[in-house]
């Protein structure tokens, strides 16, 4: 069975790796400084998680409600950040808010021209919507890196050996062009932007050890089984080997 985002073992594997590497921690501060906050602006985080990217808009504003469906996370983000409203479902109409922000979350929102619909309806009037994803998931390759495996890629075939599962490859969203077409429907004038990290093997390891995103490849799989099974395939590779991840964003201001 997939394991899924609210489950106590989720929240626990997204923290410790959180805690100890700067992936989610680089990608807000970019999507941040992408959202142009102003103190007193009322913002929205959706799939707030355990509140990550509403922390990284602290410096600007503290008026932040943390929307999160999975109850694990959800209290997890509400221990850490208390000071937060931590909602489980978005809220109505006629609230609404200067910023909606959504840090990696966008492709489990689907479809997503729901989701601008959605989005546009909770904003005022020259608000914006700030969201990211990495740019694989727009089906965008990265530039090489460096170490033996520069790609990283040996590290994934390790880890997909030959095992089988019955869940589906997730559907990846559209292009670049696609989405902005989407925003434009919705209402918004969207302006990309990208950001460039480097992606370190003992990082992508320590992600992938966070269950749901294993949940199409190791499912039937512990928690803790998927753990030890990423840390063998970890063993056979080059631990120095990085590749570059790019994340691209939007800042889509409602017309």
């Amino acid at each position: 069975m997939p394991i899924g985002w609210d489950h106590p073992e989720t929240a626990r594997y997204y923290e410790a790796f959180c805690e100890q590497h700067s992936r989610y921690r680089d990608a807000n501060a970019a999507l941040i400084g992408a959202a142009h906050l102003k103190a007193g602006h009322h913002v929205l985080d959706l799939g707030a998680g355990t509140g990550r990217t509403a922390e990284a808009a602290l410096a600007q504003t503290n008026d932040i409600t943390c929307v999160e469906p999975a109850r694990a996370m959800r209290d997890a983000g509400r221990a850490r950040l208390p000071q937060f409203r931590w909602l489980a479902d978005w809220p109505s109409p006629p609230e609404v808010f200067d910023r909606v922000l959504c840090g990696a979350g966008l492709w489990q929102m689907r479809p997503i021209e729901e989701t601008f619909d959605r989005v546009a309806s909770l904003l005022t009037p020259g608000g914006a919507f700030v969201f990211n994803v990495p740019s694989l998931y727009l089906g965008e390759p990265d530039p090489p890196g460096g170490g033996r495996d520069p790609h990283l890629y040996d590290f994934a075939s390790r880890v997909a050996g030959t095992r089988i599962s019955s869940a589906g490859p997730l559907e990846p969203l559209p292009a670049r062009e696609g989405i902005d077409e989407s925003l434009r429907r919705a209402g918004f004038e969207p302006q990309c932007w990208c950001a460039r990290f480097r992606l370190t093997l003992p990082a992508l390891r320590d992600w992938m050890k966070i269950p749901p995103l294993t949940d199409a490849l190791l499912d039937g799989l512990s928690a803790a089984e998927r753990a030890a099974h990423l840390d063998d395939a970890y063993a056979e590779c080059d631990g120095e080997s990085w590749r570059w991840e790019t994340w691209t964003g939007w800042t889509a201001w409602k017309r």
